[in-house]
């Protein structure tokens, strides 16, 4: 987490420049940081929440980790893994439209109707899920059956909360944001850690995430009124609403499938992993998944929701790609050193903060680590397919990274074990997710050398942290080699530091 606060304290954009950063204390520095109005503050306003969610989550992984066996994990992240394929589908991805109107009056009636959508397919879901006998099978054959009926109330709470942030994200409500965040996670491992205290099952974990998103919905539900009676100043129409519907019709058409492949790329994996294996080899895969790929989407998020906002600015400003330039750059510094700790020393980091059980969740996430990074790195950038409106071009290559990492999946399972399957994801997911980095970036007109240089400029500092780690793990004891990557992690902050020109 420290490494990513330095990245983000150096983050370009800043409205008030200091010319002479000696003559000035680091207590107006820092002040200085939040009171820019431009990239840097926001981005550091959302950081300050994640920050303090990553601490949370990972204090309590070190408990949770022990209460919950890695079955009862393979069946909660398989309930959770629906709620993300699911969560396009529900809300066909009006929210996505919310930055671009410049009149406020319509941009709300885009939240409204984003989330009536989600009401009325929570409805739906709630009534196959309970009639019909294809649905109920389905689930029952997975031995997750009793567990399906908290889907809905699980994906109504994950929307709701998501596309009310993206709402306050348009008001620059960035503050709100950044506690909902802490309120949300801080519920969450508060009820699974007294469920598991209780007696231990996949339904504490499940109903944890949905206290979760709950909680964060209610505690921004007063700002969300304020703003959209501000937002509307009179009463939404009817036909508002229809126009909205068929002025982004392009989000349900094209964006909801392109969504709903990208999360299911993401997290096929996780669903048919059970398919091959059994329910504890899906929760080791899944928990090392989750335990890089969510901290770093957390921050992947909280830069998303600013630069959807500046991207859609700067697009009709003609500096898109300027932004998208630097924005990517900075994103490769934030998951750059992460992944590559993981990957040298990730199995005795794990055995010392988690326990021996735990540690071959690292020797799985070390075959997907690259395809993680490069994952958080465009997530932010798909932004650019709703500022530039090229959704068309969004389902097509949303298409071919679907069918590329199902290709890589079924034939890593038919080849050999959990080893062979996820060697064939990484690399085949590794592939499709960067080359969507070059062709996001060069859609703006980017260069194809911004792509290429922070790569390579950010990994030669890291090295050496990187090889130092690697070299400890052949003395097999994991609390040195922990203690030297976290030695490591201080040595790239300082040259990130120093770099950014912060001291």
């Amino acid at each position: 987490m420290l490494i990513q606060l330095v990245c983000l304290l150096g983050w370009p954009y800043s409205a008030h420049p200091v010319t002479n950063i000696s003559q000035v204390s680091i207590k107006a520095r820092i002040l200085s940081l939040f009171e820019d109005s431009s990239f840097r503050a926001p981005v550091l306003k959302l950081l300050s929440g994640t920050g303090i969610v990553l601490v949370i989550a990972y204090l309590a992984n070190i408990v949770l980790l022990r209460l919950y066996s890695d079955e009862f994990w393979g069946i909660a992240d398989y309930i959770v893994s629906w709620v993300s394929i699911l969560a396009p589908i529900a809300s066909l991805r009006y929210e996505d439209a919310l930055m671009l109107p410049e009149n406020r009056r319509q941009s709300a009636h885009t939240y409204l109707l984003s989330i009536v959508a989600v009401m009325a397919t929570t409805v739906i879901m709630l009534a196959i899920l309970s009639f019909s006998d294809t649905a109920i099978v389905f689930f029952e054959e997975k031995e997750v059956g009793r567990w399906a009926l908290i889907l809905p109330l699980a994906l109504f709470g994950n929307r709701l909360a998501k596309i009310s942030e993206l709402w306050l994200a348009r008001q620059e409500s960035f503050g709100r944001i950044s506690a909902a965040q802490v309120v949300q996670t801080s519920s969450m491992v508060s009820v699974r850690i007294a469920a598991g205290v209780v007696g231990p099952g996949p339904g504490g974990l499940l109903w944890g995430y949905v206290v979760g998103f709950g909680l964060s919905a209610v505690f921004i539900s007063k700002r969300i009124v304020t703003t959209l009676r501000q937002s509307f100043e009179g009463r939404p129409t009817f036909k508002e609403f229809r126009y909205v519907a068929s002025r982004y019709r392009k989000f349900p058409l094209f964006t909801t499938p392109a969504a709903l492949l990208s999360a299911l790329v993401t997290r096929l994996p996780i669903l048919l992993i059970p398919e091959f294996f059994d329910w504890s080899t899906a929760g080791q895969f899944s928990r090392g998944f989750n335990l890089l790929f969510l901290p770093l989407s957390l921050i992947a998020m909280a830069v998303a929701q600013v630069f959807f906002v500046r991207a859609v600015e700067a697009h009709r400003a003609g500096t898109l790609s300027v932004l998208s330039a630097n924005v990517h750059s900075r994103l490769v510094l934030l998951a750059l050193f992460p992944t590559g700790i993981v990957m040298v020393a990730g199995p005795d980091i794990f055995e010392v903060l988690f326990g021996e059980d735990w540690r071959p969740s690292a020797e799985y996430l070390r075959y997907v680590a690259p395809w993680i990074m490069f994952s958080i790195v465009a997530s932010p950038m798909t932004r650019l397919f709703d500022v530039l409106e090229r959704q068309r071009l969004e389902l097509v290559v949303a298409s071919l990274m679907f069918i590329t990492i199902l290709g890589a999946i079924l034939l890593g399972a038919r080849i050999g074990g959990i080893e062979a399957l996820l060697l064939y994801l990484g690399i085949a997911g590794a592939f499709v997710r960067f080359g969507q980095i070059v062709l996001l970036l060069r859609l703006t007109g980017a260069k194809l050398g911004a792509v290429l240089i922070p790569y390579w400029t950010y990994f030669l500092p890291a090295l050496p942290a990187l090889a130092a780690a690697a070299y400890v793990t052949r003395f097999d004891n994991p609390l040195m080699t922990l203690i030297t990557a976290v030695i490591g992690g201080a040595g790239f902050a300082l040259y990130v530091l120093r770099s950014e020109k912060l001291i």
